[in-house]
């Protein structure tokens, strides 16, 4: 019993601690920590600071896309055809930014609504709906939702920033991004592809 005790206490003594770590740490002369150190970091801070950012386009990607879903089941009921909306940016307003209640705002709260761009269109058959991601590059977004039983595409796109632009080069790691805006942007859109309800009163005008 005496030996297992001695040789706990030997594995533990031989244990180095934190500080005892960081002192050789700063006390090493020779360079040679330093250099492996910086070697290590350099990958290893990039590859963790672009792991956030992936993750934090999927995180709003998610949150755009269940807006958009929920701001086109009010087409798809006739609830928005009721209303006084004219346009895209009024739908985005009403519908996407601020819902009345008991509706609940679904895109997280970093997102500035003024910034996300909404194309509301009409198609003649499912086969031929216009699904295309660069719709933003329109200045004039559509709106037309249509009447009961008429097939409506709703897209919202969001021009995300890039907030470690230094792990990007032009041309090699920039994929998924785009120029917009004076600026490369995580450009996310969210799609919603429906045919309308009949709903009472309504006229179809597809």
């Amino acid at each position: 019993m005496l030996k297992a005790l001695h040789i706990n206490i030997r594995t533990e003594t031989a244990r180095p601690g934190l500080r005892r770590v960081i002192v050789r740490f700063g006390s090493d002369r020779n360079g040679a920590t330093a250099v492996e150190f910086a070697f290590v970091a350099v990958p290893f801070l990039g590859l963790l600071f672009a792991i956030l950012e992936t993750a934090f386009v999927f995180f709003t990607t998610e949150g755009l896309e269940s807006a958009v879903a929920d701001a086109a089941r009010t087409i798809m009921t006739g609830q928005v055809q009721s209303t006084s909306i004219a346009n895209s940016a009024q739908f985005r307003d009403q519908m996407i930014c601020n819902p009345t209640p008991p509706r609940k705002r679904l895109l997280p709260d970093y997102i500035d609504c003024s910034k996300v761009l909404v194309d509301v269109r009409q198609a003649s058959a499912f086969a031929t709906t216009d699904m295309s991601r660069n719709f933003y590059m329109n200045p004039t977004m559509n709106y037309s939702p249509g009447g009961g039983g008429c097939i409506v595409v709703v897209r919202a796109a969001y021009p995300m920033p890039v907030f470690f632009p230094l792990l990007t080069v032009s041309g090699v790691s920039t994929a998924g991004q785009v120029s917009f805006d004076n600026g490369m942007k995580h450009m996310l859109v969210g799609t919603a592809a429906f045919r309308n309800e009949p709903f009472p009163g309504s006229t179809p005008s597809c």
